[in-house]
């Protein structure tokens, strides 16, 4: 079914009246935008022809929906539920592709969404009720109060449910929360009533009161006041301790219930958390790093005013970083995409990094402009996404050129369009962190150690990247269309202290990373 089907007809209608724009020319105002019980913040709108225009970008944001946006041809695209949404400055078009089945359809608003001062603005009269429709948040605006508030049936009540669990050592009572919840007081009395009470919240008494008791939890009552909510269980009599806590990766609570035959279970259960803990730092260590040397083989990469080819310095700075690496790090394995003049696939390197086990995946290059010799100059690192850039687009695009040597490329990279692109860079999303603490280090580290110029931190839509299952950047070393840069990249004791400032970035990052990765995994 098309999507255009189930849209209701209220947001269609008046589609003549078309509101053309360039520049802001009516009044701005500033919308409460409130995103759940705790959080409001302040959206700079602009009201103009009874219409207000909000920045699509920062109504996102709080929302956790990821958007991407392409300065050259002027539009922004996000996920919304199952649906891929495109919209483009000056256009009163959405673009919605279901992600299953790649089938698009066109929803038309009566009025055009326009670029202000770089970010997005829409209609928040008519967009409001196409957002909700496709991606089930409801947002509610009023008018009158200038005030935007983000629901669901979750958000009604602070505490909207409980299971109760078996375990091994008692019981685990799951407290399901909308939010993180304030001061919680637990009181286990010796005559078999637990009581929990929980300041400034609301509960779902009807779902609560439907709580099925099991085992040694006999019954489960609900009291709400209007300044907070008091749960009483009646446990049985083997019920000896009680312990309330936080689960860290949501907002709800749990409550343990031991047992009085539970100590022996719970050694064990500390012994297991142990052991799990020494595998999780085991498994995450920043033990395997792969260097990826660009080109190779009959595809020369880049060449320089001097001839310089780019697959040569690539795989000279490679080979001296790992070696370096191997020297300083003694607990860190290196591994090559290549380690001669060989032409490697552009997949087959994310393929090789993956199944070595890589931690840290290094892809190194150079850089040209078509006109040589020419003064632009300076090492870039770039991340996976799609470029903001035109200059970066370009960049991408050159070296994306080398899938002409594979054979196949046609078949293999077709579904590498734009817009799926935004979905990879998404499902690599995990890794997005540490890639931007790694390229921010390794800047700083070159820019203090080289005498390159620091051309900064940028991203980018490089193939080469796609599919890496670890943290991964895109390094740039020079320009070999800048004669001092092309002799300096050819220079063996250039490429030396390259290849050391790099080996200082990866230490550097290697330290920061293993003490976060040590303080997450602390916590039971």
């Amino acid at each position: 079914m098309r999507i255009s089907k189930f849209i209701d007809l209220t947001f269609v209608l008046c589609l003549a009246a078309a509101h053309l724009f360039s520049q802001p020319a009516g009044r701005p105002l500033s919308l409460r935008y409130q995103t759940s019980l705790e959080d409001t913040t302040l959206l700079p709108c602009f009201e103009s022809s009874d219409l207000v225009y909000l920045p699509l970008e920062l109504l996102l944001r709080p929302l956790q929906i990821p958007a991407a946006t392409n300065d050259t041809l002027h539009k922004i695209e996000f996920l919304a539920g199952k649906y891929l949404l495109r919209i483009t400055n000056k256009s009163s078009f959405i673009v919605v592709t279901d992600r299953v089945s790649d089938a698009s359809s066109i929803i038309q608003m009566p009025v055009e969404a326009a670029v202000w001062d770089g970010m997005f603005y829409v209609p928040l009269q008519y967009f409001l009720p196409i957002f909700s429709r496709l991606t089930g948040k409801q947002l509610d605006y009023e008018r009158e109060a200038h005030f935007l508030a983000f629901k669901t049936l979750r958000d009604l009540y602070d505490i909207t449910g409980i299971t109760i669990e078996k375990r091994i050592n008692g019981y685990l009572l799951n407290i399901h929360a909308a939010r993180k919840l304030g001061d919680v007081e637990s009181w286990l009395k010796p005559d078999g009533w637990l009581f929990i009470t929980i300041t400034n919240a609301s509960a779902d008494t009807l779902a609560i009161q439907k709580t099925q008791p099991l085992g040694a939890v006999k019954k489960v009552l609900i009291f709400q006041s209007p300044t907070s909510v008091q749960l009483t269980f009646r446990v049985g009599p083997e019920i000896e301790q009680a312990e309330v806590f936080n689960d860290p990766a949501t907002n709800n609570l749990f409550v343990s219930l031991r047992t009085k035959d539970s100590k022996l279970a719970e050694v064990k259960r500390r012994e297991i958390v142990q052991s799990n803990k020494e595998k999780k730092r085991s498994r995450w260590k920043l033990d395997v790093i792969i260097i990826d040397a660009g080109h190779g083989g009959k595809d020369p990469g880049t060449i320089g005013v001097r001839h310089t080819h780019e697959k040569d310095i690539t795989l000279a700075v490679a080979l001296k970083l790992g070696k370096l690496i191997q020297d300083n790090l003694k607990d860190v394995k290196v591994v090559y995409t290549r380690k001669t003049d060989t032409f490697v696939e552009l997949y087959r390197r994310t393929q090789i990094a993956n199944e070595a086990g890589g931690k840290l995946f290094i892809s190194i290059h150079c850089n040209s402009v078509e006109r040589k010799p020419s003064p632009i100059n300076g090492f870039e690192i770039y991340l996976l996404r799609p470029g903001r850039t035109q200059e970066a687009v370009e960049i991408a695009s050159k070296e994306n050129a080398v899938i002409q040597f594979e054979e196949g490329y046609q078949e293999r990279y077709k579904k590498l369009t734009e817009e799926e692109f935004i979905i990879v860079t998404m499902a690599q999303s995990a890794y997005m962190k540490q890639s931007e603490q790694f390229a921010e280090v390794a800047a700083r580290t070159m820019s203090g150690t080289l005498k390159i110029k620091n051309g900064g931190v940028k991203q980018a839509g490089f193939y080469v990247l796609v599919g890496a299952s670890m943290p991964n950047v895109l390094v740039e070393l020079g320009y070999l269309s800048n004669k001092k840069e092309e002799q300096a990249l050819r220079n063996s004791s250039g490429q030396t202290k390259i290849a050391d400032a790099l080996m200082q970035s990866i230490k550097k990052y290697k330290l920061q990373y293993e003490k976060a990765l040590q303080e997450g995994t602390d916590d039971e």
